[in-house]
């Protein structure tokens, strides 16, 4: 799974909680919206192979909210339980095999842009406040 640290949530949150209404719920959609940047940038950098199976591409998800109770809110991002066996070999490579990297730069990638859509999602449940 990918790390992001994003900074200036805090004051902003602090911020909303000042305003009232339900910060809970518009931090929660506004990690999963970031993740979701995330997780489609790694989904278009993985190639697709001709055999039936579940594509590495097509099981790339984004979980939801976790570590509410300990206070780091974040959300998971990378391939599930049917693929994440053979992600981990593209991802870091083999001792015959090259990596090829899909999850570690797309988290590089796109902070900016999960900056943007976490912005937008807070941006939106303050409007409607």
């Amino acid at each position: 799974m990918s790390g992001m640290e994003m900074q200036g949530m805090e004051q902003l949150l602090a911020r909303l909680q000042k305003l009232g209404g339900n910060v809970e719920k518009a931090e929660n959609r506004a990690l999963k919206a970031g993740g979701e940047v995330v997780a489609e940038l790694a989904r278009s950098k993985v190639n697709r192979s001709d055999k039936e199976q579940v594509h590495i591409a097509d099981n790339i998800k984004v979980s939801g909210v976790k570590g509410v109770e300990a206070g780091d809110k974040h959300v998971d991002i990378g391939p599930g339980k049917e693929t994440a066996w053979r992600a981990k070999f593209l991802e870091i490579g083999t001792s015959k095999m090259p990596a090829y990297p899909f999850m570690g730069p797309s988290s590089d990638e796109g902070q900016k842009p999960a900056r943007t859509a976490m912005s937008a999602e807070i941006a939106k449940a303050v409007s409607k406040l």
